[in-house]
């Protein structure tokens, strides 16, 4: 158990009125305990109690790596003969946890976990996914570390994709030689890569198809890998061939917003100030209406989570805040491009993780 995380979980969790906080299988999980485990059919939980100490329930034959992986002594186990309703009961009346206000995760608590614990008890509840999303937004050394191997790896990505992409090649083979020469490196798949060529590069969320590439348009390739459950994210927009016009003018605007966006966030500025950064810098190019998604996410146990660089978000964003710049300007029935690269925010300024070059028109 990572104690100084679950001691500040705690304190937040005493100064709004909660009696406990229940942490589902997943991210939270492991951000706290170190234990990765995920949502099966068979329901898990992990009890914080602002008094007393933290309990577990789960299934009989998970209790010893719960017990050991998350460092949690008192497990409530059940068999798969019984059911869980009656030990969970069983476990709330034990610790007295239930006469409160909970802490739960919306994200992630489904509703066979809500059933299981309104049955149990005179459910009261609120989202906790606030305080964990804020605690996990501030990255200490160690996950900092995994995020910049991560970077490394993604890096080697788009250094593969670069080496393969020409014209005659298609989508899912380009994609299966990233992972061929990322498994050389040593890193492990499965691998996520999303790739969009010629027009189809202007569908922001495009997946790899038998699409052949062609001379003189785009293709933007986008990686993500963890190293120890801290994801790197990476995207490159790549020629290929020779590009001219309107595609070569749209990638020289993307390429300076992002640079612009890179250079002048600080610590301080909210969200909606660094999208805008970007956002406004294509807007004054005639492209705004061509940029349809946020500037950025947050990037750690998750590749989307807090802090997001969007135009809704009015937080400051904090020293040890982790998050990708990715502007794009997708033109329908000609093309598109992203650059997305992973930053750090530090004193003077956010650093960048991400190292590939960016501007590969040449």
């Amino acid at each position: 158990m990572h104690e100084k995380r679950v001691a500040r979980l705690l304190e937040r969790a005493r100064s709004q009125g909660l009696e406990a906080v229940v942490i589902m299988p997943g991210p939270n999980m492991r951000y706290l305990t170190g234990l990765d485990m995920h949502l099966s059919e068979r329901p898990a939980m992990l009890f914080f109690p602002v008094e007393g100490e933290p309990f577990a329930f789960c299934p009989k034959f998970e209790a010893e790596r719960v017990s050991t992986g998350a460092g949690i002594a008192k497990v409530f186990a059940w068999a798969d003969e019984e059911g869980p309703a009656a030990v969970l009961e069983e476990a709330l009346a034990a610790t007295h946890t239930g006469g409160g206000l909970l802490g739960i995760e919306y994200r992630y608590m489904r509703v066979l976990e809500r059933e299981l614990l309104a049955q149990a008890i005179e459910l009261r509840y609120e989202d906790a996914g606030p305080i964990l999303g804020d605690l996990r937004a501030q990255k200490d050394a160690e996950e900092l570390a995994h995020m910049l191997k991560a970077a490394a790896i993604v890096d080697a990505g788009c250094k593969a994709a670069q080496a393969f992409i020409k014209p005659g090649v298609t989508e899912r083979q380009l994609v299966a030689y990233i992972g061929q020469e990322l498994q050389k490196i040593g890193a492990e798949p499965p691998f996520e890569i999303a790739v969009g060529s010629g027009p189809r590069s202007a569908i922001p969320h495009a997946g790899p198809t038998d699409r052949v590439l062609q001379e003189g348009e785009l293709v933007w390739v986008d990686f993500w890998h963890p190293v120890e459950g801290y994801w790197g994210d990476i995207t490159r927009t790549f020629p290929v061939g020779k590009v001219t016009g309107q595609l070569a003018e749209i990638y020289q605007v993307c390429l300076d917003a992002q640079a612009h966006a890179r250079a002048e966030a600080r610590p301080g500025m909210t969200g909606a100030q660094v999208d805008a950064l970007a956002r406004d810098y294509i807007s004054a190019k005639g492209y705004g209406q061509y940029f349809t998604h946020r500037t950025g996410h947050g990037l750690g146990l998750e590749v989307h989570e807090e802090p997001y660089i969007v135009g809704s978000n009015q937080r400051p964003l904090e020293v040890g805040n982790t998050f990708t710049v990715e502007p794009g300007i997708y033109i329908p029935g000609l093309g598109g491009v992203r650059i997305e690269d992973d930053m750090i925010m530090e004193e003077g300024g956010a650093r960048t993780l991400t190292q590939y070059p960016r501007n590969l028109l040449g």
